[in-house]
């Protein structure tokens, strides 16, 4: 990833205009790691996830909630919201005789798809 990272900071640093408010958000799983790789974010806050799916999920709820004033529900519901509809998500799979394998290699169009159903019929998540 830090040859796309270093794209967005160059477009931040170097194209003005509306690229000027360009934000990211950067993720690893130490805290200081990316230290020995890429001098250059020392002024960057990086979050750390430590490996971690549910704190991973908790720094990007809350940059983007910060980010774009979303009023998200909490990260422990946003966590309790992604294992519920991945849970549904493997059943309804499954009944499509998908095997783990499939379903673990789900093309990106496929699980947007399966997201907005699961949206869809479950308008109070």
């Amino acid at each position: 990833m830090p040859f796309e990272l270093g794209l967005d900071i160059g477009c931040q640093s170097f194209k003005g205009g509306r690229w000027q408010g360009k934000k990211c958000l950067i993720l690893e799983v130490e805290r200081y790691r990316y230290q020995a790789a890429i001098s250059d974010l020392s002024n960057s806050d990086i979050a750390s996830h430590k490996a971690n799916p549910a704190t991973l999920v908790f720094e990007v709820r809350n940059w983007l909630d910060a980010q774009a004033g979303l009023h998200a529900p909490g990260p422990t519901k946003v966590w309790a919201n992604f294992n519920d509809f991945m849970a549904w998500n493997y059943d309804k799979l499954k009944e499509r005789h998908y095997s783990d394998q499939d379903i673990e290699r789900l093309p990106v169009p496929d699980l947007i798809k399966c997201i907005k159903h699961w949206c869809a019929a479950n308008p109070w998540k």
